[in-house]
């Protein structure tokens, strides 16, 4: 309730209440306060206006000071306020006493909270000295403000980036759906960037070339290939499986939250051993896959490509068919499908390559999460004498890295690439 609301109700009840007591004192204080009251009610009046000079750009979590003139046409002196009502800015706003007629100016200072374009509200208030009434002012001179990327910020993003994070490239590698207009992050230029999205201003505060990235706006059907053949689960401890499980769990929360429609294939190396559609939540989807470590030494040394055809003639053999579980499950899947494919390249490279070949004749995009054995080793148990073993086949596996990454984006996992956030919340 207003002041000037209160002071009328006030003597309204004296006047009322000195009649009903018979009291001239109380009701001469009633209509003395509803004289000045009226008084006060009939000297209020003119208008005025607030003109703000905004600036095209201004830098995040800075401080700026926007040049505002108020111009009062009032019959009475009094106090113009200004409130800023924009909830991604903080403000400092100045309190004006301006006189009948004059015109006074002042700064509105703000600092905006988050990058990309700002649509500042702001309020003015003109109020009487005693602050029994109030007008709005109309504030002119409002308009969209480009909010550049705090250098601070940048610096710490291209830092954090600077470290490859997996879960960031493969997104990166699928680009699913196309881009929309709407601003989302800027980060340090990667191979296949177009080079129109290079933000030149950010990248010389930087000194590093720095792209906008913009929001996808299609959903997609995407289809993550998991291999739970015990060749791919052996290990000495728990640490790989247990990795496995929880960058599945975030891939399927991350897409799912997303709006996407994600399908999971579970293969070993000779058959399609499990097919999950519509997969929305995580803890379903892993206890029916039942990822459990299986104790035994993982196989470091990577296969050979040539033995791909003596694999065939095994199969063919043994299961009439000479696909392998992985080459089965790429069969398996739609045209025009998003495909992640999580798998250690070494155990059947020959097999990851026909794959490959088959997701691009159906128009597929796919993208490869190879949890690389010897990065999940621990340097403790490592014994001097499995130093050089241990060393040759990092290299085998970094040759044949390159030769598949010439196919397909391949994203090497290994234990730092998991996020704290998705451990603690599962």
């Amino acid at each position: 309730m207003r002041t000037a609301d209160v002071l009328l109700g006030l003597s309204g009840i004296l006047i009322a209440g000195g009649i009903f007591l018979g009291s001239p004192a109380i009701t001469g204080v009633g209509a003395v306060i509803s004289v000045y009251y009226g008084s006060v009610r009939l000297s209020f009046g003119g208008d005025g206006n607030v003109s703000l000079s905004l600036p095209e750009r201004i830098t995040e979590l800075e401080w700026v000071e926007i040049p505002l003139k108020v111009e009062g046409l009032f019959k009475v002196p009094g106090k113009v306020t200004l409130r800023v009502e924009s909830p991604e800015v903080e403000s400092e706003t100045p309190l004006l006493t301006i006189l009948p007629g004059e015109e006074k100016a002042s700064f509105l200072r703000i600092k905006p909270l988050k990058k990309g374009t700002l649509e500042l509200r702001v309020k003015a208030i003109f109020t009487d000295m005693a602050g029994l009434f109030a007008k709005e002012l109309e504030v002119s001179g409002l308009m969209p403000v480009a909010v550049l990327p705090s250098p601070r910020k940048v610096a710490e993003a291209r830092r954090i980036r600077k470290e490859p994070n997996a879960f960031a490239e493969l997104l990166h590698a699928l680009g699913i759906g196309s881009e929309s207009l709407e601003f989302e992050e800027l980060r340090e230029f990667l191979p296949g960037d177009d080079v129109k999205r290079i933000d030149w201003k950010a990248t010389s505060r930087v000194l590093k070339p720095i792209v906008r990235v913009f929001k996808r706006e299609t959903l997609a059907d995407i289809y993550v290939l998991v291999n739970v053949d015990e060749s791919f689960r052996r290990e000495f401890r728990n640490r790989k499986t247990d990795y496995l499980t929880l960058i599945l769990a975030q891939l399927i929360a991350y897409f799912a939250r997303h709006g996407h429609r994600v399908g999971i294939v579970a293969y070993n190396d000779h058959r399609v051993v499990k097919t999950l559609r519509r997969v929305n939540e995580p803890r379903s989807a892993l206890s029916e896959l039942d990822l459990r470590p299986r104790p035994g030494k993982p196989q470091l040394r990577p296969s050979s490509l040539r033995i791909g055809k003596t694999v065939r003639r095994i199969l063919r053999l043994k299961r009439r068919t000479p696909l392998s579980g992985l080459e089965n499950a790429a069969g398996s899947l739609p045209e025009g499908s998003y495909v992640v494919i999580i798998d250690d390249i070494g155990l059947h490279p020959w097999a990851v390559l026909s794959s490959l070949s088959a997701l691009e004749r159906k128009g597929s995009k796919a993208v490869i999460l190879y949890p690389n054995p010897i990065r999940f080793m621990s340097k403790r148990e490592l014994r001097p004498e499995e130093i050089e073993t241990v060393y040759t086949a990092y290299r085998e596996r970094k040759d044949l890295l390159r030769k598949i990454r010439s196919r397909t984006n391949v994203v090497e996992l290994s234990p730092k690439d998991l996020l704290p956030v998705v451990v603690r919340k599962l």
